[in-house]
């Protein structure tokens, strides 16, 4: 099970997202003070900050970890695979348009967002899950 390619994809799909609970997606900096705010799903955020926007990702975030997990241990079926796959690259551009279009302060707030790197760690997660289903469809167009 570990030593084919696409379970090291589907881990490094699986680690990324682990990640992505704990590092801050995006930075807000408030007009009425000079305190920065790092917001991650796992808390980070001040009185001004809405925090029923990063419910959304979050949500689809552990989502994705229970497919990556489902994915890598039904190694005896790699049509099941390929679609699941397909389905968290689906989700990681999803992800990432969600962070993007939510708004993350609160209204009649002026800040300004400032987005980091772990943003678009997602893109990287459905880069990896777009080769482990490359390589789930090479296996089975074989057999």
């Amino acid at each position: 099970m570990i030593q084919r390619k696409q379970t090291l994809f589907l881990l490094a799909v699986l680690i990324i997202n682990i990640i992505l609970f704990f590092l801050p997606f995006l930075n807000i900096s408030l007009s009425d003070n000079t305190e920065i705010y790092g917001l991650s799903f796992i808390g980070g955020y001040g009185p001004s900050i809405s925090n029923s926007n990063k419910i959304y990702p979050s949500i689809l975030n552990t989502f994705i970890v229970v497919l990556a997990l489902i994915t890598i241990f039904l190694y005896k079926r790699r049509t099941i695979q390929f679609k699941l796959s397909n389905i968290i690259v689906l989700l990681n551009v999803f992800i990432t348009g969600l962070f993007f279009l939510l708004s993350y302060i609160k209204e009649g707030v002026i800040g300004e967002i400032q987005y980091t790197f772990v943003t678009f760690m997602p893109i990287i997660s459905a880069t990896f899950a777009f080769y482990a289903a490359l390589l789930f469809k090479n296996v089975v167009n074989l057999v």
